[in-house]
């Protein structure tokens, strides 16, 4: 219950700092000129597991504070770290699982097309805190495991909008178990 009331209250403070970056915004846009700024979004994400990964963990949805830096005109550094919360899955006779997930990716983002709009693909590494939990009746029990991960994606950029689908494994050791792919809509809304 904490950590969802922490997510709960960062998912609060993003969007106020959004809205407000939003109404300093008019005045300085977030271009997509080579200039050398970093930029600050927020990725919203619906989390499908496959595989093994569906056998004890439901789809859910997340939210993600990005961060990206131009390296070159086409190239940028990345930063993600989030929330991916995973719904109950039924794995036997009364007893449900979740995998709860905290992202903590570093990456690159390649614009195949000029101005930075248009398609990209993406490619991130980082560790995932694995927040593994069982119920049955009355009876809880909880896990974290932090988890080296990856995955690869590819998207479409419209000025400070974009929309992405990845394919990451939460354990590069259990890779083929650890499987899950995200879909979601991202906006940049301010620039340093």
């Amino acid at each position: 219950m904490k950590n969802l009331t922490t997510v709960a209250a960062a998912l609060v403070l993003c969007l106020s700092v959004a809205a407000r970056a939003e109404s300093t915004r008019r005045s300085t846009t977030v271009s997509s000129s080579h200039e050398q700024k970093f930029l600050v979004g927020v990725d919203g994400s619906f989390g499908l597991p496959i595989g093994n990964y569906a056998d004890v963990n439901g789809v859910g949805g997340g939210i993600l504070l990005t961060g990206e830096y131009p390296v070159l005109e086409a190239l940028s550094a990345t930063a993600r770290i989030g929330f991916q919360y995973q719904m109950d899955k039924s794995v036997g006779a009364g007893i449900d699982a979740h995998v709860h997930s905290i992202p903590v990716l570093l990456g690159a983002k390649y614009y195949v097309m000029p101005n930075k709009e248009g398609l990209f693909a993406a490619a991130e590494l980082g560790m995932f805190d694995l927040m593994t939990g069982v119920s049955s009746g009355g009876a809880s029990a909880s896990q974290n495991d932090l988890k080296f991960g990856g995955g690869i994606g590819a998207g479409w950029s419209m000025k400070q909008w974009n929309a992405r689908v990845n394919l990451h494994t939460h354990d590069f050791g259990h890779f083929g178990d650890a499987l899950m792919v995200t879909a979601g809509v991202g906006y940049q809304f301010a620039g340093f």
